[in-house]
This record gives structure tokens, C-alpha cells and sequence, in this order.
């Protein structure tokens, strides 16, 4: 009878291990569906917006930015305050960005790509960019002399680090949307950069000719908002329609 008792609790004791187990394969796939599921119902679209920013009236002329020799001698033309630029018109170093309308809860894949800022001539390039939360920002130095970054969020970390000589970079992320975080150098009180960080890929910076675009917007009724360093921010609103381009022109005074 012992024999027979301490045999039937053996196999009892076996079934329920291998029960365990079942339960624990069954809740890794539901989890990895869960993620499957959470991707295919990420909106993107075939609409966009596009325009250009102008600048009405009469900019300020252009000032010639105080470089002691080691930065002179690294550049081929004089260097020339970049806070405000206008092209017969047009205003460059816009940074333009979806701010109200996108559905919420959703979750947008981060660019696998690092966005790109350099230093060179002692001088930021570009000097306002986008990217989004959680990307890559390589920061890469150019120049044969040191650099330090410094930037100053509000809502993100900061940090203060140098990149020593040519061909050194750092790679940082930031976590939370912020428009705008301020980029300055210690080294060279001149230099002056600018970020705007999104939890979304619809920005963008308009060119010289004071032109921007974002695509993949589904269609649906947007807030557009442009932030310049002088000229302040703006907003309108946009209608998008599946499969076209809304226009956005914008001018500052």
C-alpha cells in the first residue's frame, strides 16, 4: 500500500509540473501578439501638409560673429549671425511640427537612423533640428580642436560633455517631448544650437528658401505649430485630406 500511495503521488506531482509549463508558454505568446497588434494600429497616412514661412518688412542685417584665430582659421568665408535668416523673403531654420490632433495612444517607431548635428567652423550645423523621443542624436566634431555640448532642457536631462578633436562624437537621446532645447558650447560662447524632441515624426525645419513638407499624415483636422528664435511661434489650422497635400503658407512681420 506505501509503494503504491507514494507512486500515485509521483505522478500527480509530474502532471502539475508539466501544467506549469503549458501556462507559461500560452502568456509569452498572448504577450507577443499584444505587440503585433499594437504595431499594425499605428496610424499613418498618405496626406501631408507643405508650405513655406515669409518674412514681411525689412530683417536686420546680418552680423559678423566674434571668432577668436583658431575658429577664423578653420573656415573658407567670414561667419555671420545666423540668429535670424532671410532669403529675399524667406525664412530659413523654421522648425515647423504637428502640435494638436494625431489620435492619442498610439505608439510611433523610433527612426532606427541617429539624426546628425556637427561642429563645425565652431559653429552648429545645422543649427535648429528635429528628432524624435528616444532617437539616436550623434553630435560629431569636425574641427581640430575641442568642443563641448551643452545642452539645457527643461523637461529632459542634460548634459555637459566635450568632444576633444576631429572625428570624436557623442551619442545621446532624449526621452520626452520638448520644443525647444537650447544647444551652447562653453568653450565658444557663440556657438548656439536648437532642438525640438517629439513622441511623433511629423516636423520638419524649413530650407533656405523658407520651404517645408510632412508626410504620412492620416486625414483629420491638425494644429500646426512654426517656433522661431526671434520671430516667436505661430498656429493654424490644417485640414488633411487622404492622398493630399494641405497648404500651409505662414508669414511672420
Amino acid at each position: 500500500m506505501r509503494i503504491s500511495a507514494i507512486f500515485t503521488l509521483l505522478i500527480f506531482f509530474i502532471a502539475a509540473c508539466g501544467g506549469g509549463a503549458s501556462e507559461t508558454d500560452v502568456s509569452q505568446e498572448s504577450g507577443s501578439d499584444d505587440a503585433t497588434e499594437t504595431a499594425e494600429m499605428t496610424p499613418m497616412g498618405s496626406g501631408g501638409v507643405s508650405g513655406s514661412v515669409m518674412f514681411t518688412g525689412t530683417p536686420a542685417e546680418r552680423t559678423p560673429v566674434r571668432m577668436n584665430d583658431d575658429c577664423t582659421d578653420e573656415r573658407d568665408t567670414e561667419a555671420l549671425s545666423e540668429d535670424l535668416l532671410v532669403n529675399e523673403g524667406a525664412v530659413q531654420n523654421v522648425f515647423v511640427y504637428v502640435s494638436a490632433g494625431l489620435p492619442e495612444g498610439y505608439a510611433y517607431p523610433t527612426p532606427s537612423e541617429p539624426a546628425v548635428m556637427d561642429q563645425e567652423g565652431c559653429m552648429y550645423v545645422p543649427r535648429v533640428m528635429g528628432l524624435q523621443t528616444e532617437q539616436t542624436i550623434r553630435i560629431e566634431n569636425s574641427d581640430p580642436f575641442q568642443h563641448n555640448v551643452h545642452p539645457v532642457p527643461e523637461e529632459n536631462r542634460g548634459f555637459n560633455e566635450s568632444t576633444p578633436g576631429i572625428g570624436d562624437y557623442l551619442e545621446k537621446s532624449f526621452l520626452v517631448p520638448e520644443v525647444m532645447i537650447s544647444v551652447k558650447c562653453d568653450v565658444h560662447s557663440w556657438m548656439q544650437a536648437y532642438i525640438g524632441v517629439l513622441d511623433h515624426p511629423y516636423f520638419a525645419t524649413t530650407d533656405a528658401s523658407g520651404s517645408f513638407m510632412i508626410s504620412g499624415l492620416p486625414d483629420g483636422d491638425y494644429t500646426l505649430t512654426t517656433w522661431h528664435e526671434q520671430l516667436g511661434e505661430q498656429t493654424m489650422a490644417v485640414t488633411v485630406a487622404e492622398g493630399a497635400m494641405a497648404d500651409a503658407s505662414i508669414s511672420y512681420q
